[in-house]
């Protein structure tokens, strides 16, 4: 029988745990991308977060190898890495933001109408409320402009009477 040397083992291990972290760091794009698709976001929003997202990515990547490979940059375990991410992308990242977007969304949706329902009551409440005090506000102008004139009639009629003495 063949035995495998240790090294092999240990880069194997290596290779799988560059596997993963490629899978892992679609994994947390994925989640960037719900998250984009829950809240709209401008040209220039989504260009900040892929800016950190790739810097973030950086730093872990450099750790993963620091501590498995005590920093050195090996072809496999970049190959490791770009493997996992593209058959995570290509196979399973698409379906994976879709069902999960979509649920989140319904959840959502449910929320907002649960709340609307809940405020209702309150919703009225508010409308019946400024309804009536505009109606007040327009009896106010009214009843101003009303006395307004009155203190013009009453104003005129002194006038006349002093002007004739």
């Amino acid at each position: 029988m063949i035995t495998v040397s240790e090294n092999i083992f240990q880069e194997l291990d290596f290779f799988a745990v560059s596997f993963l972290l490629g899978i892992l760091l679609v994994l947390v794009y994925d989640c960037l991308r719900i998250f984009r698709r829950l809240l709209r976001h401008g040209a220039g929003l989504i260009a900040a977060e892929d800016l950190c997202y790739w810097i973030i990515t950086a730093f872990v990547i450099f750790a993963m190898l620091y501590q498995k490979n005590e920093g050195l940059i090996r072809g496999f375990s970049i190959g490791g890495i770009v493997a996992g991410m593209f058959l995570y992308n290509q196979f399973i990242s698409r379906y994976t933001v879709r069902c999960i977007a979509g649920f989140l969304k319904k959840i959502i949706r449910m929320i907002q109408r649960v709340w609307r329902f809940l405020s209702a009551p309150f919703r009225k409440a508010a409308k019946t409320v400024a309804d009536r005090s505009s109606r007040l506000a327009d009896k106010g102008k009214k009843i101003i402009k009303y006395e307004k004139k009155q203190l013009k009639k009453i104003r005129k009629l002194i006038r006349i009477g002093i002007t004739k003495k």
